[in-house]
């Protein structure tokens, strides 16, 4: 006789309490995609990279504007020199790179939206969020979880996103942690279709940007791969600004200005 045992992962595997009643997983979604978010947004970071292959962290410096209400992006990097000039263009469902040290503008095709994004553990669909965790999932409430407390030392409130049928989006699932008193995002954790975890992204070091709780620093670690980590620290970012369409335009991505 075969005996299988199914062995709960993620949040399931956690001693959960149960959540208050009149919470609306949605709802508390909704925040969490408008703290990153906004309308629009403008971020300046660097992007540290560890690796078992690399012989120190290598560091890359770049400027992001979001254009959220009209889909379309724009990232360029500042350093390291090797790199320096190099664009990134999303106009949806487009994404094109410039390579200054060649000068050639290729397009990153639909089928490569998971793939490391400069060399990072970061997708390139994480960069330029062409998916939408708010508009291609449902999302339910799990409970709450006294192991990683928020702001004030509550339990944080867990979440279950599930993608719709016909969502353009390779996630299982993602199971999110979130903040109780302001609904700052904690940690999400990333599962495959079989329900394996594959990766897992830590928010830290929030801090009131424009009235949201923003954080300033994010971690994320491939669990399939010992010894690499990802690491954004953000040194400005601004909210619902008017931006030039000229800076989400080819032209733009080749002039290397921005």
């Amino acid at each position: 006789m075969v005996v299988l045992l199914c062995v709960p992962t993620g949040a399931a595997a956690l001693n959960l309490l149960p959540a208050p009643k009149g919470l609306d997983a949605r709802k508390i979604a909704s925040h969490v995609e408008d703290i990153f978010r906004g309308k629009t947004s403008y971020v300046e970071g660097t992007m540290i990279v560890r690796s078992p292959r690399l012989p120190e962290p290598r560091r890359v410096h770049l400027r992001m504007w979001d254009d959220r209400p009209r889909h379309r992006s724009f990232i360029r990097i500042l350093a390291p020199p090797k790199d320096k000039g190099m664009g990134f263009l999303k106009l949806h469902p487009n994404l094109w790179n410039y390579i200054p040290r060649v000068e050639r503008t290729v397009r990153i095709p639909p089928s490569m939206m998971l793939q490391s994004w400069m060399g990072s553990d970061f997708t390139n669909d994480d960069l330029v969020r062409d998916s939408s965790q708010l508009d291609d999932y449902d999302h339910a409430l799990l409970g709450l979880d006294p192991a990683l407390p928020g702001e004030d030392g509550a339990p944080s409130i867990v979440l279950s996103y599930r993608p719709h049928e016909d969502a353009p989006v390779v996630w299982g699932r993602i199971e999110t942690w979130v903040d109780a008193k302001r609904y700052a995002p904690l940690r999400q954790d990333f599962y495959d279709e079989d329900g394996v975890p594959l990766r897992r992204i830590r928010f830290s070091e929030i801090r009131d940007v424009q009235g949201r709780p923003y954080p300033h620093r994010w971690s994320m670690t491939p669990l399939d791969k010992p010894g690499h980590e990802t690491i954004i620290e953000i040194s400005e970012v601004r909210f619902d600004e008017h931006f030039d369409d000229g800076i989400f335009t080819k032209r733009n991505l080749v002039r290397g200005e921005r």
